[in-house]
C-alpha cells in the first residue's frame, strides 16, 4: 500500500538518495544551431552521463533538430525525443516531465550549454541545502554585433531590474532561478506547468512552489551560457510574450514583484503624462526630467554593461529600451485580454 504524497513541500525533509537520476527536459522548436552543442556539454558532465536522461521536448521542428537528436551518440542512461503538439514552452516542459523518471529534475534551454560540474554542483546544492530547487547565475553570451549589445542589455540591472541569477555573485534565497534542479517531490506537490500561460514558465511555477512551502537557492558555483535573440524584432517579440505572461497572471490575483511593473507603468505613464502636459504644465515638466534621468541613467549603465560584453553602448541601450517597452506593452495587453475573458465568463446577475 502506498501512501500520499504530503500536499506541502515544508511537510517533511526532502531527501535524496546517494546517486540520484537527474532527468533533464529541453523543450524546444527549430533548434539545430543549438542543440548540439547543449547535448555535448550535458555528455561531458563530471556527475557521470550514466546518471542522467535527457528529454527533448519537441514542438514539431521542421529544421534538424529532431534528426539530430534521434543520430545523437549517447552516452546518457536515457535520450528520449518527446513530441510536444501544443508546440509552447510549458506543454513541452510537461510532456517530458511526464516521461521523466528521475529523482531529481533540471529544466535547461535549447539556447544554453552548462559547464562540466553544472549538474554535480545542482544536486550538491539541494542535498546540502534542503531546498525544493537550486540554480545559479547564467552568463549571457551575445552572437554577432547585435547580439553582444541584448547580451549586454540582459546582463545589467537596469535592463533586468532585480534578477538576481542575471548577474549575482552571492549564494542565498531568492524567488526564482533559470534552469532550475528540482526535487521530485516539488512535481508530486505542485502539478504541470500552466499550460493557459505560455512565456511565466519557471517563474510562475516557482511562485507556486514557495506557496507550496518550498524554498530556492542561488548557488553560484552552479554555472551556465545562454545565448539570446540576436535582433532587436525577435527581443521585442521574447519580451512582449514575457510580459503578456505577468499580466494575466496579475490580472488572475497572483502577486508579483515591482521589477514586473515597472516597464507597464513607463508605457502608460509616458503617454498619460505627455496628453496631460498639453493642459497642465506641470505634467509636462515631470515628463521631461523622467525623461531625461531614464536616458541619463540608461546610457551610463548601458556603458557599464557594454564594456563588460565589448558591445556597442548605444545598440545596449537600444535594447534595454526595447526590452521595457515590449515587456510592459505585453504586460498590460495580458491584463486587458485576462480581464476581458474573465468578465465574459461571469454568470449574469
Amino acid at each position: 500500500m502506498t501512501t500520499a504524497a504530503p500536499d506541502r513541500l515544508d511537510a517533511a525533509p526532502l531527501t535524496l538518495p546517494e546517486r540520484p537520476l537527474v532527468s533533464i527536459v529541453i523543450p524546444c522548436l527549430n533548434e539545430e544551431r543549438y542543440i548540439t552543442a547543449l547535448l555535448d556539454s550535458l555528455a561531458a558532465q563530471d556527475y557521470g552521463a550514466d546518471g542522467i536522461e535527457v528529454l527533448v521536448a519537441d514542438g514539431g521542428s521542421t529544421d534538424r533538430t529532431r534528426e539530430l537528436v534521434r543520430g545523437y551518440p549517447s552516452p546518457f542512461a536515457r535520450l528520449e525525443l518527446v513530441d510536444n503538439p501544443r508546440r509552447i514552452t510549458v506543454a513541452g516542459l510537461n510532456e517530458g516531465m511526464k516521461a521523466a523518471r528521475g529523482d531529481c529534475w533540471i529544466i535547461i534551454g535549447a539556447h544554453s550549454k552548462v559547464r562540466p560540474d553544472f549538474v554535480r554542483c545542482s544536486v550538491e546544492a539541494l542535498r546540502r541545502t534542503g531546498a525544493a530547487c537550486v540554480g545559479g547565475p547564467i552568463a549571457t553570451v551575445g552572437e554577432g554585433t547585435v547580439g553582444k549589445a541584448i547580451a549586454a542589455a540582459m546582463s545589467s540591472p537596469f535592463g533586468v531590474g532585480n534578477a538576481k541569477f542575471r548577474y549575482a555573485e552571492d549564494a542565498g534565497w531568492v524567488d526564482t532561478v533559470p534552469f532550475g534542479c528540482y526535487h521530485r517531490r516539488v512535481w508530486e506537490v505542485v502539478g504541470e506547468f500552466d499550460e493557459t500561460v505560455d512565456g511565466a514558465d519557471e517563474d510562475s511555477y516557482n511562485a507556486r512552489l514557495i506557496e507550496a512551502g518550498g524554498r530556492i537557492w542561488l548557488d553560484p558555483s552552479i554555472r551556465s551560457t545562454y545565448y539570446p535573440r540576436r535582433t532587436l524584432g525577435a527581443l521585442a517579440r521574447q519580451y512582449r510574450e514575457y510580459g503578456a505572461a505577468k499580466g494575466t497572471l496579475f490580472a488572475r490575483g497572483r502577486p508579483l514583484r515591482p521589477r514586473h511593473f515597472a516597464p507597464a507603468a513607463m508605457v502608460l505613464g509616458g503617454p498619460s503624462l505627455w496628453l496631460a502636459g498639453r493642459v497642465v504644465k506641470a505634467a509636462r515638466v515631470l515628463l521631461w526630467l523622467l525623461a531625461a534621468l531614464y536616458l541619463g541613467l540608461g546610457m551610463v549603465m548601458a556603458a557599464r554593461a557594454a564594456a563588460r560584453q565589448g558591445a556597442n553602448p548605444l545598440l545596449t541601450f537600444a535594447a534595454m529600451a526595447t526590452m521595457h517597452v515590449a515587456y510592459g506593452a505585453g504586460f498590460i495587453e495580458g491584463w486587458w485580454r485576462e480581464r476581458g475573458r474573465a468578465g465574459a465568463t461571469e454568470p449574469a446577475v
